[in-house]
C-alpha cells in the first residue's frame, strides 16, 4: 500500500488525532491525491467515504464535483451530507440542480452540531451549499423549508436566503417574520432584513416594530430598523446633461463633399504652380482633421462631466430623525 492510499485509510481511524493528521498531509499534497480520494469515494465498502467527501471539499480541485454529485444519491446518510457540504465549497453551479433536489432528503439527523447544537441533517447541508453558491433558482425551495419542523434546517435556510440576498429571498424572509417561534432565529431574520433594505424589507421591520404582539421583538425590531442603511442613491457627483444634438445624415454628407472638393481644387490650380506648398497646406488640413477627430472620439461632449454645484445640506432622514 502506497503513502497516498494508507492516508487516506487513516481518514477512517477512530483516533480523531490520527483522522486529522492524515486530512492535513493530504490537503498539502493537494492535486496529486484528488484521483485517489475519487476512487475511494466511489468505492461503497471503503470506510472513510464521509471523510473523502469532506477532504475533497477542501482541496477544492472540480475534478470532484460530479464524483460528489453521484455521492448526493448515496445510501449513506453521512456520505450525502458531507458531499452536499463539499460542493458548497467548490461553489461549482453544476451542483445547484442536485442541491435542490437534496434540500428534501428525509434522513433522520446525524446527531448535534457541536457550534449551533442543531441537529445534523442533509437538508441542512444542502442549504448551506446552495447558500455558498448564491443560487437564486434554490429560493421557492428553500422558502418552502422555512416551515420545516427542523430548527437546525431553518436556521441554515435564512443564511442561505440572506447570502442570496435577492429580492425574492428577502421577500420569502419577511413573510417568515411572523410565525417563527424560536427566539434566536426571529433574532437572525430580522437582522437579516436590516442587512437587505429592500422597500419590503423597510416595510416589515416597521410594522414588527409597532404591532408584533410581544414586546421584546418589538424592540428588537426597532433596533434593527434604526441600523438599516437605506439602499444607497446614484452618485450626486454628476449631473445628467442632455446630449447635444446630432448632425443629420445630410449635413455630414455636405460637409465631407465639401472638404473632397476643397482637397480636389487646391491640387488642381496649386500643383502646377507650387508643388511644394500645395502638399505642404494639404497635409496641414489633414493634421488638423485627424487631431480634431481624434480629440472628439476621446472626449464626447455629450458625456463631460457638468460642473459641480456647491454642496447642500441635506434633511435628516426618518432613521436620523427617531
Amino acid at each position: 500500500m502506497d503513502i497516498i492510499a494508507r492516508l487516506i485509510e487513516q481518514l477512517g481511524a477512530e483516533d480523531e488525532v490520527v483522522r486529522i493528521q492524515a486530512g492535513q498531509v493530504l490537503l498539502q499534497m493537494g492535486a496529486a491525491v484528488v484521483r485517489p480520494l475519487i476512487e475511494a469515494l466511489q468505492n461503497p465498502r471503503h470506510p472513510a467515504r464521509p471523510f473523502i467527501a469532506a477532504t475533497l471539499g477542501q482541496i477544492g480541485d472540480r475534478r470532484a464535483v460530479e464524483p460528489l454529485i453521484q455521492a448526493l444519491r448515496d445510501p449513506d446518510k453521512e456520505v450525502r451530507l458531507h458531499a452536499a457540504l463539499a460542493l458548497g465549497q467548490l461553489k461549482d453551479r453544476r451542483a445547484i440542480k442536485p442541491l435542490i433536489y437534496a434540500l428534501f432528503d428525509e434522513m433522520p439527523s446525524l446527531g448535534l452540531d457541536p457550534l449551533t447544537g442543531d441537529p445534523l441533517t442533509v437538508r441542512a447541508a444542502a442549504a448551506q451549499a446552495l447558500g455558498e453558491l448564491k443560487a437564486k433558482e434554490a429560493v421557492p425551495a428553500l422558502k418552502v423549508l422555512l416551515r420545516d419542523d427542523n430548527k437546525g434546517v431553518r436556521r441554515a435556510v435564512v443564511q442561505a436566503l440572506g447570502q442570496i440576498g435577492t429580492e425574492d429571498a428577502i421577500l420569502a424572509l419577511c413573510e417568515a417574520a411572523w410565525r417563527e417561534k424560536d427566539d434566536a432565529l426571529w433574532e437572525a431574520i430580522v437582522r437579516t432584513l436590516a442587512k437587505h433594505p429592500f422597500p419590503q424589507a423597510l416595510e416589515m421591520l416597521q410594522k414588527l416594530a409597532s404591532q408584533h404582539p410581544e414586546e421584546e421583538r418589538r424592540k428588537q425590531a426597532a433596533q434593527a430598523l434604526r441600523g438599516a442603511e437605506p439602499l444607497e442613491p446614484p452618485p450626486s457627483d454628476f449631473r445628467a446633461v442632455p446630449a447635444k444634438k446630432q448632425p443629420s445624415r445630410f449635413f455630414r454628407f455636405l460637409k465631407g463633399a465639401l472638404t473632397v472638393l476643397l482637397l480636389a481644387g487646391l491640387f488642381r490650380w496649386g500643383w502646377r504652380s507650387h508643388r511644394a506648398g500645395t502638399l505642404a497646406v494639404a497635409t496641414l488640413l489633414a493634421l488638423v482633421s485627424l487631431g480634431w477627430w481624434h480629440h472628439r472620439r476621446r472626449t464626447p461632449p455629450d458625456q463631460l462631466p457638468a460642473p459641480l454645484s456647491p454642496l447642500q445640506p441635506s434633511a435628516p432622514s426618518k432613521h436620523e430623525t427617531e
